[in-house]
């Protein structure tokens, strides 16, 4: 699994996404970028991959930790 996170600059908007590795070694050629232009229908945009996230919530100065984890089954 990797997970990349994608900003559409457009939109400002952030994705978060874990890919299957062996979907994206057979059907992408293990390129990210060709992934994400597959399926994502974007015109201005960055991605990279991610190991973790942090939010910073107004007036709070110590981050709490976005664990994807608990998150994948909202």
């Amino acid at each position: 699994m990797r997970r990349i996170a994608i900003i559409d600059h457009t939109n400002h908007t952030l994705f978060v996404e874990d890919i299957n590795e062996e979907e994206l070694k057979k059907k992408y050629e293990d390129d990210e970028q060709k992934y994400i232009e597959a399926n994502y229908n974007l015109e201005d945009y960055s991605w990279d991959w991610i190991t973790d996230a942090e939010y910073f919530p107004e007036f709070e100065k110590d981050p709490i930790e976005i664990n994807f984890k608990d998150i994948g089954d909202i």
